[in-house]
C-alpha cells in the first residue's frame, strides 16, 4: 500500500513545478456520521462465505463514520493537480439467522490523484491513478450480502474536446486490478482476482439540455478461474456496452439514461445480456430542503442455462436494480443532514440468485472549512 501511495505522490510532484507547491489547499473536507436500519430477504447460497447458516429474512442496524476530501496541489490556467481521499468504517449488528447473530465491520478507504492539462482551444487531457481497499470482519452469510475484502489499483487516461460544430467528443481508457484477500480457510476467494482494461468514447450535443451517446469495450482476465478449454485454460470475458443519456441542468436537475451490455466469455457460465434504465432528479424544496430521487432498473438474462454455481464477482453491483429517495436540509452554514429510503435487488456471487434490501437511514455531513 505504501508503495502505491508513493507512486501517486511522485506523479503529482513531477507534474507540479516546485514554485507552485505552496498553492496546496483544500477544495473540500467532509466528516460524515450516519446510521441505518436495513431488512434483507432471500434464502440463497454463497460460495465465498465460510459460515454455514441460513434464514429467509435478516435485519441489520448499521452505524458509520467517515471522512472524505479533495486537495488542490496546484492550479494554473492550463494545468491542475488534485488529490482526493475517502475512508471510513461501518459497524452492523445483524439478527435473524438460525445459528447466531453477526456483527460485521467494514473498513473502506480510497485515494486518487488526477492531472488535468489544457490542450489550448482544442480540449483537455486527464491522467489519473488510484487505490481502493476494503476489509470485512465477521462476514455474515446470505441474505445479508457483503463482498469480501479486496485491494484495487487503477489508472486511466481521458480526453475531451470543446464544442466543434455543435458536437463535443470524449474518450477514456482505463486499467484496473482486483486482489481479493483469501485466508487459508477460504482459499476460493482467490478465484475472484481479476484484471481489466477497457475504453469508452462518446459524443455530446445540445444546450442547455444535452444528449450524450457512448459506447465502449472491456476485456477482463480471471487468471485463477478455469475455462474448461485445454487450448485456452483461463477465463477471459469480453464486454460491449452502448448507451444514451439526456441531461437537463439547472436548479431542477434531471438526467435520464439507458444502456445495454453484452458479456461474452471463453467460459460460457457468465455469458449474459443486460439492459439498464436509470433516472436522476435533484430539486430544491421550500424552507431550504432539497430532494434527490434516483433509480436504476436492470434486466439481465444468461445466455446459457446451468444449475452450477456461476461466479460473477463484482457484477452484483454493476447489474443491480436500485431506487432511493432522499430529503436533505441545511442545519447550519457547515452542517447538513439527510434522510434516505432505499430499495435494492441485486445478484449475489451465484448467477441468477438475487437478494433484496429495503431500509432507511439518516446522515450528517460536517464541513469544518465551510461551504
Amino acid at each position: 500500500m505504501r508503495r502505491y501511495l508513493g507512486v501517486l505522490a511522485a506523479l503529482a510532484s513531477l507534474a507540479a513545478p516546485h514554485s507552485l507547491l505552496g498553492q496546496v489547499r483544500f477544495q473540500d473536507l467532509v466528516f460524515n456520521l450516519g446510521g441505518s436500519v436495513d431488512g434483507y430477504s432471500g434464502n440463497l447460497s454463497a460460495v465465498t462465505v465460510f459460515i454455514v447458516d441460513k434464514t429467509d429474512h435478516a435485519t441489520a442496524v448499521v452505524g458509520e463514520v467517515g471522512v472524505r476530501g479533495a486537495l488542490s496541489l496546484f492550479a494554473t490556467p492550463t494545468r491542475s493537480v488534485t488529490f482526493s481521499f475517502d475512508g471510513g468504517v461501518r459497524q452492523a449488528a445483524a439478527v435473524g439467522f438460525q445459528l447466531r447473530d453477526y456483527a460485521p465491520r467494514e473498513w473502506v478507504g480510497s485515494t486518487s490523484a488526477r492531472i488535468t492539462q489544457s490542450l489550448g482551444t482544442w480540449g483537455s487531457l486527464m491522467v489519473r491513478g488510484g487505490l481502493r481497499g476494503r476489509s470485512v470482519e465477521d462476514r455474515p452469510p446470505m441474505p445479508l450480502f457483503l463482498q469480501p475484502g479486496y485491494t484495487t489499483r487503477s489508472g486511466g487516461l481521458g480526453l475531451g474536446t470543446r464544442p466543434l460544430g455543435g458536437l463535443s467528443f470524449d474518450a477514456q481508457a482505463d486499467l484496473e486490478a482486483y486482489d481479493y484477500s483469501a485466508p487459508d480457510y477460504l482459499p476460493q476467494l482467490a478465484l475472484l482476482d481479476r484484471s481489466a482494461r477497457g475504453f469508452e468514447v462518446g459524443v455530446r450535443w445540445g444546450g442547455p439540455s444535452t444528449i450524450r451517446f457512448y459506447g465502449g469495450l472491456r476485456w477482463t482476465d480471471y487468471n485463477n478461474q478455469g475455462s474448461f478449454d485445454p487450448t485456452d485454460p483461463f477465463r477471459r470475458d469480453h464486454t460491449a456496452r452502448v448507451g444514451l443519456e439526456w441531461t437537463y441542468p439547472g436548479d431542477l436537475f434531471v438526467q435520464l439514461g439507458m444502456d445495454g451490455t453484452v458479456n461474452r466469455s471463453n467460459s460460457n457460465r457468465p455469458e449474459y445480456d443486460a439492459v439498464s434504465v436509470r433516472a436522476l432528479l435533484t430539486a430544491p424544496l421550500p424552507r431550504d430542503f432539497s430532494l434527490n430521487v434516483y433509480s436504476v432498473f436492470t434486466f439481465k438474462s444468461y445466455v446459457h442455462d446451468s444449475g452450477d454455481a456461476r461466479l460473477v464477482p463484482g457484477e452484483e453491483a454493476d447489474n443491480a436494480s436500485v431506487a432511493y429517495l432522499q430529503i436533505g436540509h441545511a442545519l447550519a452554514s457547515n452542517l447538513d443532514g439527510a434522510i434516505r429510503f432505499a430499495w435494492a435487488r441485486a445478484e449475489t456471487d451465484i448467477g441468477s440468485a438475487y437478494y433484496r434490501r429495503f431500509g432507511g437511514s439518516i446522515q450528517f455531513n460536517y464541513r469544518p472549512l465551510g461551504n
